[in-house]
């Protein structure tokens, strides 16, 4: 049976059959918003499905047409666990439709990756499908500038020879989960593949020479931070002061531009650069932490020598400069899918984004059961230890009360600073960050027992429903309290929504301190100020209702237009490609 997706009879049809395939194969029965969470998908749209509401079975209907076509189906996930994870859920359902399921993962090599995108629905993290496409991209003898001899041996190469070492046949259909994360956070991150560059000379010493004098310069006299526009300046002083030192510095430090720059690098490593925040170090490498999800960008490595610059404050062994071999933003690596659809919890907020950059339309399914979730007025505080305090105190009373616990938090060093605080009161609690990122499956699977604590970073993929034990219903379910606002209210709602699925019981609280980064980034600074001199009473009104809007509002605008920038500039890098080849 081969279903098209402009055609609903047929679609009708076919979602009958694997409604009842399902219910054979995987026992279950799905329900009415589901099916409709999969029309949706099977008309090319993104579906906001919440929390809980099974997005991973409803996959399967959209997958299962598309698979019947033959030309493969690219089921984008956020790592090789949930890619895993789904492929054997599904895999039986797959079967008894006639449809074979290949996962792509970071062990597979060059034959499994082939052989997993020969099947008709494929499962991967979102990162191999791009890099695959890239490394496949460098095989193909497609490069109109390549001349004499090797143009020659190319032409004496047979197309079979190229085509055999490709892995991918092409992007014909993807079905995207956590579309947001993907499409929306992930598009002003480039997919770069690079050819290691030695530096040269001694630039391992300039960099750890530019380190040392970065520790001893001081803020506001030698140097002035931008934190909003993410950018360092040397001050006159400054200036002065560095040229004073270069006469006892080797000689490559005599001219004025490169010694600035390499010290610019070294101060930004320093002031916006942070570790626990931006990054984490694990085997004594730098490890890019994502903040929208609080996972590690395994392999990623920021450019223009910042990189080199962070390992030298950190007085690690520095690794080697790349050369761009090939490279595509994510967002243009999913405009090149002849059909795109996705699927999230928390997709509303970005929908203009994703009408402009994909033409994928949002709509919202209702939820299987009511939602009891219970809201409340956020908690606001002057200061920070204000605020900490009183996020300790309240863990305590529900930890006495038995009531299971999720604490959000926005970086890593925020999960372990309150870990420690809960350990010095008695209080036994797991974390999920970064750093712990293998324990995460067990971690969430236990956050719903009783007296369970768990501090957690941006729950944003995490792809393990928090399952609730019949006491934790009874007590009231699970209690989620966030420490801090995300620059975008989905992110926000990402973490409320661990609590209270599928008809559970459950409360949000959030917590907001006047130097919470958000407001200090983003926040303007006369209402900021009008905050802190009024009553308690009237200044938690005034955060909820106008500052914490217009900061989230003003975070969201400037991450917006990054996104506009990143594409338009890589837009122009495709161009100047295409001219330079010509």
């Amino acid at each position: 049976m081969i279903a098209s997706r402009h055609d609903p009879n047929a679609i009708d049809r076919a979602y009958a059959v694997i409604v009842e395939v399902i219910r054979r194969e995987a026992g279950i029965t799905l329900h009415p918003e589901q099916v409709m969470g999969a029309i949706v998908m099977a008309c090319g749209r993104c579906a906001e499905m919440a929390t809980g509401e099974g997005k991973t079975i409803t996959a399967v209907l959209p997958a299962a047409i598309d698979g019947w076509i033959g030309r493969g189906v690219h089921v984008h996930t956020v790592n090789d666990y949930l890619a895993d994870r789904d492929a054997g859920i599904t895999r039986a359902c797959y079967r008894r439709l006639g449809l074979r399921v290949g996962v792509v993962r970071d062990a597979s090599d060059n034959a499994a990756r082939r052989e997993a995108y020969a099947c008709d629905v494929t499962y991967g993290a979102d990162k191999q499908f791009i890099f695959d496409y890239l490394r496949d991209r460098l095989i193909t003898p497609l490069r109109p500038r390549l001349v004499g001899a090797v143009l020659e041996d190319l032409l004496a190469d047979s197309a079979a020879t190229w085509t055999e070492r490709t892995v991918q046949r092409g992007l014909y259909s993807a079905i995207v989960d956590e579309a947001d994360s993907v499409l929306i956070d992930e598009a002003v991150t480039p997919a770069i593949i690079g050819q290691d560059v030695p530096p040269a000379g001694d630039h391992e010493r300039h960099y750890r020479i530019a380190a040392e004098i970065a520790r001893e310069c001081l803020a506001e006299t030698d140097y002035v931070v931008d934190r909003r526009l993410h950018r360092v300046r040397l001050t006159d002083a400054g200036r002065a002061k560095l040229a004073e030192q270069a006469a006892s510095l080797p000689p490559f430090w005599s001219g004025p531009n490169r010694r600035e720059e390499l010290l610019v690098q070294a101060l930004t490593a320093k002031e916006l650069y942070r570790r626990d925040e931006e990054y984490v170090v694990q085997n004594g490498k730098i490890e890019i932490v994502d903040l929208a999800t609080g996972r590690v960008l395994s392999g990623r490595q920021w450019q223009l020598g910042i990189h080199q610059a962070v390992e030298a404050k950190e007085g690690l062994a520095l690794s080697d400069e790349r050369r761009t071999a090939a490279r595509i933003s994510y967002q243009r690596f999913f405009q090149r899918y002849r059909r795109l659809c996705g699927m999230s919890g928390t997709v509303w907020e970005v929908a203009p984004e994703l009408w402009r950059d994909y033409a994928l339309g949002v709509v919202r399914i209702p939820t299987h059961r009511p939602v009891l979730r219970k809201h409340v007025p956020d908690r606001v505080y002057c200061t920070h230890g204000a605020k900490l305090d009183a996020i300790v105190g309240r863990i305590i009373e529900l930890h006495d009360s038995k009531r299971p616990v999720l604490v959000g938090t926005r970086t890593v060093s925020a999960s372990e600073e309150l870990a420690d605080r809960l350990a010095q009161k008695g209080i036994v609690c797991r974390v999920l960050n970064a750093n712990r990122e293998a324990e995460e499956a067990a971690i969430v699977a236990e956050a719903g027992v009783e007296g369970a604590v768990t501090v957690a970073t941006n729950m944003a993929g995490r792809g393990t429903d928090i399952v609730l034990t019949q006491g934790s219903r009874i007590l009231g379910g699970l209690v989620v309290l966030a420490t801090e606002r995300n620059d975008e209210r989905r992110v926000d709602r990402q973490l409320y929504g661990r609590s209270g699925r599928q008809g559970d019981p459950g409360r949000a609280e959030s917590y907001v301190s006047l130097q919470d980064r958000l407001i200090v980034q983003c926040g303007w600074k006369p209402l900021v100020w009008v905050c802190r001199i009024a009553p308690s009473a009237m200044r938690g009104y005034l955060t909820r209702h106008l500052l914490l809007r217009q900061a989230q509002w003003a975070a969201s605008r400037k991450l917006a237009v990054r996104r506009s920038e990143s594409a338009k500039q890589d837009a122009w890098i495709d161009v100047a490609l295409h001219e330079e080849s010509r």
